[in-house]
Formats: structure tokens, sequence, C-alpha cells
């Protein structure tokens, strides 16, 4: 049954670039026959919404309706994505995640609004789930390309009762389902209802597709693809279940009991039973992130000495778990300086790093933002306001070499005075030089793997000698009034000037790579963090 709308303005953004995944495109040539129901090769279950199996890989069983809908040709509810009611109007106003400027939920870059890095639909967020019960949820992006993959079904434009659509038939064992063309809302709209389909997967749009949008699948009469479709707009949900799982039973973990010192690693894996369990996924936590934390794949840090417990849980609602005491020891090679941690890596030049950022009190914490050779933070990162300069570029009044960029001095070294580190830790602090930045990163004494920390990307920096360890996170960039890029690039400071003088050399790292920079895009007057060291008496 076709639900009508009053005509209305549209009003869309400009869709971003979507991708075409391996589909199949069996089209007709003449005018389409009629489908009937399937007949024979649908499940009812315990809710009284029906199912098929396609006989797909995955084992995903699809619904044969809509949500909202009584018969597979129905269109039924249509609803903006991670939303769980149909609405009168569909446009970015009425969109719960969104604040007027930015998305509030499930955005995994800072351009487009509060990064949580969350990919999937939540249950509470989850349209099938919420209005047909916990066995039912939105598919996922995979499970759309799986439904078209051409190795699995064909796909043919057809009609049924009437209703556009298109139908979908296993290769396997010739079981279908039918997806009705049943456009898409716009504001107080009905859009191309009978022409096209427009379905959501429960995956956010990352990558190539913004933020702003999600992964769907798009129906036409000649093709059917996975692209990216605004969250606001109103589209079909066509629901999935998979098949009877077996839940885990036992978790064997590698370690029950664990000393480590502070700063350092270690690492605990997990045995998974039966071996044949449907969900082996696991989820590790710490009972106190402030004795130790624990990373996704298991490795501990241990941050301060004390005990706590290292929990490896099953994530298929089994409720079985497993658990490590943790009892975090003084280390020889780390210490306390001034009310600061550090902690040594046994480097060549017996260079102590702090564990901790300036203005920080833990090593996932962003800490402060210094314009190079400032020594405190503030509001506004620009040569309008930097130190050295007579308001704009290049007019430096102090650690330069070239007349072209001002007032040469041939200072390229920052002076106590313009340390961040020495100002605000003591006279035993100062930021690292080129030189122990690069020996920080030289894969022949450590070795770097992009993380978390207690919710926060960095980089883990290990000791390939004693195994102690460092977290540097990924704090982004301050320019003007605004903060660039946190969660995804890490950017820190030297204590060295370059030879084109309104440069200063720098670390910069993201989830792929980590370098040394003497040019970059960061001129002087940028935020960056800064990491203390000191040198071993």
């Amino acid at each position: 049954m076709r639900k009508v709308f009053s005509l209305g303005a549209l009003l869309m953004l400009a869709m971003c670039a979507g991708f075409v995944c391996s589909c199949n495109d069996d089209v007709e040539e003449t005018p389409p026959a009629t489908v009937t129901p399937p007949s024979g090769d649908a499940t009812e279950d315990k809710d009284t919404h029906e199912y098929v199996d396609l006989g797909l890989p995955s084992g995903t069983l699809w619904a044969t309706c809509n949500v909202g809908a009584n018969s597979p040709e129905e269109y039924g509810d249509y609803f903006a994505w991670a939303e769980t009611e149909p609405k009168t109007t569909y446009d970015w106003s009425t969109y719960k995640y969104y604040n007027g400027t930015t998305m509030t939920k499930y955005c995994a870059e800072s351009k487009y609004g509060t990064v949580d890095n969350k990919t999937e639909l939540e249950a509470m967020d989850d349209a099938a789930t919420v209005n047909w019960g916990a066995d039912w949820q939105i598919p996922s992006r995979e499970q759309f390309e799986e439904l078209i993959n051409s190795s699995c079904t064909t796909t043919k434009w057809t009609t049924m009762n009437g209703e556009n659509g298109r139908k979908i038939t296993s290769k396997s064992n010739g079981n279908s389902i039918f997806l009705p063309a049943a456009g898409r809302c716009e504001d107080t709209s009905l859009y191309d209802a009978g022409s096209y389909g427009y379905y959501h997967s429960r995956t956010v749009g990352v990558g190539s597709v913004p933020s702003s949008h999600s992964i769907g699948l798009r129906l036409y009469s000649s093709r059917i693809h996975s692209n990216g479709q605004s969250r606001y707009s109103g589209h079909s949900v066509r629901p999935v279940r998979v098949k009877e799982s077996i839940a885990v039973s036992n978790i064997e973990i590698s370690k029950t009991e664990l000393s480590v010192k502070v700063g350092a690693t270690s690492q605990l894996s997990a045995i998974i039973l039966p071996e044949n369990a449907t969900n082996k996924a696991v989820v590790w936590a710490s009972s106190n992130a402030d004795v130790a934390t624990v990373d996704e794949t298991g490795k501990v840090f241990a941050v301060a000495l004390g005990i706590c417990t290292i929990t490896c849980s099953a994530t298929d609602g089994s409720s079985v778990k497993a658990e490590c005491k943790v009892t975090v020891i003084k280390n020889d090679n780390s210490g306390t300086l001034d009310g600061h941690e550090y902690v040594d890596l046994d480097l060549p030049s017996g260079t102590l790093w702090a564990t901790c950022n300036v203005g920080a009190s833990k090593p996932e914490e962003y800490g402060d933002y210094f314009a190079w050779g400032e020594a405190e933070p503030k509001s506004d990162y620009s040569w309008s306001t930097y130190k050295y300069c007579q308001g704009i570029e290049p007019t430096m009044t102090k650690y330069c070499t070239i007349s072209d960029c001002g007032i040469v001095d041939n200072k390229t070294e920052l002076e106590a005075m313009d340390d961040a580190a020495t100002v605000n830790w003591g006279s035993d602090w100062q930021m690292p030089s080129p030189q122990q930045l690069e020996e920080l990163i030289n894969n022949s004494y450590t070795t770097t793997a992009w993380t978390t920390m207690n919710g926060k990307y960095g980089r883990m920096i290990t000791s390939k000698s004693n195994g102690n360890s460092i977290f540097l996170p990924a704090a982004g960039s301050r320019d003007e009034v605004t903060l660039n890029s946190a969660g995804s690039i890490g950017c820190y400071w030297s204590s060295l000037n370059t030879g084109y003088s309104i440069y200063a050399f720098n670390l910069s790292f993201d989830s792929g790579n980590i370098y040394t920079y003497y040019f970059s895009i960061y001129s002087r007057f940028f935020g960056l963090s800064v990491r203390p060291i000191r040198v071993k008496k």
C-alpha cells in the first residue's frame, strides 16, 4: 500500500560520489511479468514476521516485507538513518543526530561533527530492531553486497501485484525476495515511487563517502547497487536476521596473573570455545585505567603502581568472560621528577621521555597547544597573535636566519625562556631536539603502532630492548580558533627552527605513517603538542 505525502520543496545536499559493488543486472527487455508472493519458501518466526533463507554464505535470513508493510510489494514506512519512527518531514532540521551544523553521533571525521568512530547502528537506533524485536536488524553493507552478488543471486526488475521493484533469487536454492521500488522521502514529499528503491544499511559512510551519509542499497530498472545516501532522507528498511547461532561457552585467557613494570607492555591472548562459536569477537577492558590500560588486541600498558583486573568478554550476549589480575610494579628505568613521570626507552642517547604532554595529567590526554617559541597556550593561533613576528608573515623578530623572513639573529634552537617544556615543568625538562625525535621513531630502537588508550587514538612507541612504552595521543593542531584533526593526526614540536625561518622541525603521524619534518604545513604560529624529555644524569 502506497503512502501519500503532500507536495513540498525538495531540499537535498549534494550526494557524494558512491561506489558500485559487485552486483548483477538481469534486466527485462520485455514488459515485466507479474510475480506472485513466494510460496513454500517463507518461514514464519515467533514475532510473526516472515523470512526467507536464500542459502547465502553468511547465513543471513531476509524478511519478506519492509518495516511497516504487510505484504512483500507494500512500501511500508520510511525512516531517516538511525531513526526508528516514520515522520512527516525529512530534512536536516528534523534529523535526530544533527544539531544544526554538525553530526552528533556516528561520525568518524571531525569536519562533519563530533568524532565517536561508531560505524554501525546501535540497537537503540536500528529501525528493524526497535520495531520488530531483538532478533531483527537493518542489513550491513556487507549483507547488501552479498545479497546482490552475482555469485549468489540473480536480480530482475519486475512487478508484484502492480508494484515495480526487484526480485532477487538465490542461485543455490531458488528462493527469492521482492524489494519494491518505494522511492524516498524528502521534506514532506515522496519521490521516485515506482521508479527507484532506496534501502538503508546499518553502516555509516566513511572514507570516500563522508560521515553525513550512510551506505544504502539503490534499485533502478536497469541495475542495482550500493552507495552513499544522505542520512536525513526517508528510506525503506528491509530487516534481516541470522540463523540460530552457537554461543560462546568459555574463554581461556593466556595468563590469569601478570606483573608488569610501569611504562612497560604485556600481550594477553584468548581462546574462544567452542571453536565453532558463531561470534568469536571479544572486548578487553581494565577495571582501573589509572593503573593499567588494555587495547582491542589484549595488549596491556602499565600506567602506575597498583593492582587492577583485565577482563576479556564475549560479545555474543552469552556473558562469558575471563579475567587476569595485573600488578603494576616499580620500573627501575622510570621515575618521577618535579611531579612529572618519565620512561626510559633504553635509547642510545639516554633520553628519558615524559609519559604525558604538557598540560595533560594522563598519557592519552591531549594537553595544551603551543605556538613554537611560546610557553603559554592561548585562544587564537595566527601570525597576528604570534609572539615573535610583527603581525604578518614573514616578519620574524627572533629565531631567524634569512633576511627575507625577518630580522636575522641566526638563532635556531629555543632558549630556555621560550621552551614550553622548561617554562612549564622546570629546568630539568626541555622540548626534544630533531635528533631525539628521529631516534624515538627509529625502527632499530623502537616499534610504533596506531592504537587507542581509553578511547583516544594515537601511537604507542615501544622500546625493542626493554619493552617500555610511551603513548602519543593524536591531539591534532590549532589554527586560529579551530582545533583540527583531533583523533586523526598527532603533531609535536621540536626545539629547533628550520633553515626556512617561518617553520620549525616537528614530528607528525596519522593511522598509517609517522614522520619527522623540517618543512611542513605547520608554520610557527600553529598550536601543536609538546612532549617533554630529559637526559640521564
